[in-house]
């Protein structure tokens, strides 16, 4: 009789000690749903990875079309950045392909076109400050580093722009194509009018972004 009258016991306990932590558990649930929202809140405004991605894909997105567009091997994004200084203190300029677009069995430059000091390639700058959309044929370059870099990754053919943001110069926006036949083939006035709206474009996502990030 005694055992039944404890095994009540412990069972009015429990059923007590379940009221009170049920109750607990309504009253602060809301509070802590609350508290929940606004860290995850604090974290996303801190970090805002969904807006680079949605940036990047753009950017992607447009090499992709411009690809198609002017039926070339490759597209790209290059964009000039410092790295590291020289003994005496002065910066190293570089740059580093950050987007690319290939087309089918073409292989990609994101290894060898990356950490570049822009002293290498004052040829190619200098071409590219002329804001020309044209097209150069690898072959009728002087010899330069640049003109031997683009012969090891078999570019026939190229047409590129700057990338300005803010009144200045970030990168640059490229075609290359690495068959004689889709060079024969290029009609270079609307050629230059695809790559001068893939320009513009790029320069508006990059300008969103650059100002996000600032």
């Amino acid at each position: 009789m005694e055992e039944i009258v404890f095994f009540d016991s412990w069972v009015e306990i429990g059923m007590a000690l379940s009221a009170v932590l049920g109750g607990a558990a309504i009253f602060f649930y809301p509070h802590f749903l609350k508290y929940f929202r606004k860290t995850s809140s604090d974290i996303l405004n801190e970090y805002p990875a969904d807006f680079n991605y949605l940036i990047n894909s753009k950017l992607s997105e447009k090499l992709v079309e411009l690809r198609v567009q002017v039926d070339c091997a490759r597209t790209q994004i290059v964009q000039f950045h410092n790295s590291g200084n020289f003994l005496d203190g002065i910066s190293m300029k570089k740059m580093s392909l950050t987007h690319e677009s290939l087309a089918s069995g073409t292989s990609s430059e994101m290894e060898t076109k990356k950490d570049l000091l822009l002293s290498l390639c004052v040829e190619g700058l200098n071409i590219l400050k002329k804001n020309n959309p044209a097209l150069y044929v690898v072959d009728q370059l002087d010899d330069s580093w640049c003109k031997k870099f683009m012969q090891a990754s078999n570019v026939i053919s190229f047409s590129f722009l700057p990338i300005r943001c803010k009144g200045e110069i970030y990168g640059y926006v490229m075609c290359e194509w690495c068959s004689w036949s889709k060079t024969d083939n290029i009609e270079e006035k609307e050629m230059a009018l695809f790559l001068e709206s893939a320009r513009d474009s790029i320069e508006f996502s990059m300008e969103q972004q650059i100002g996000k990030t600032n």
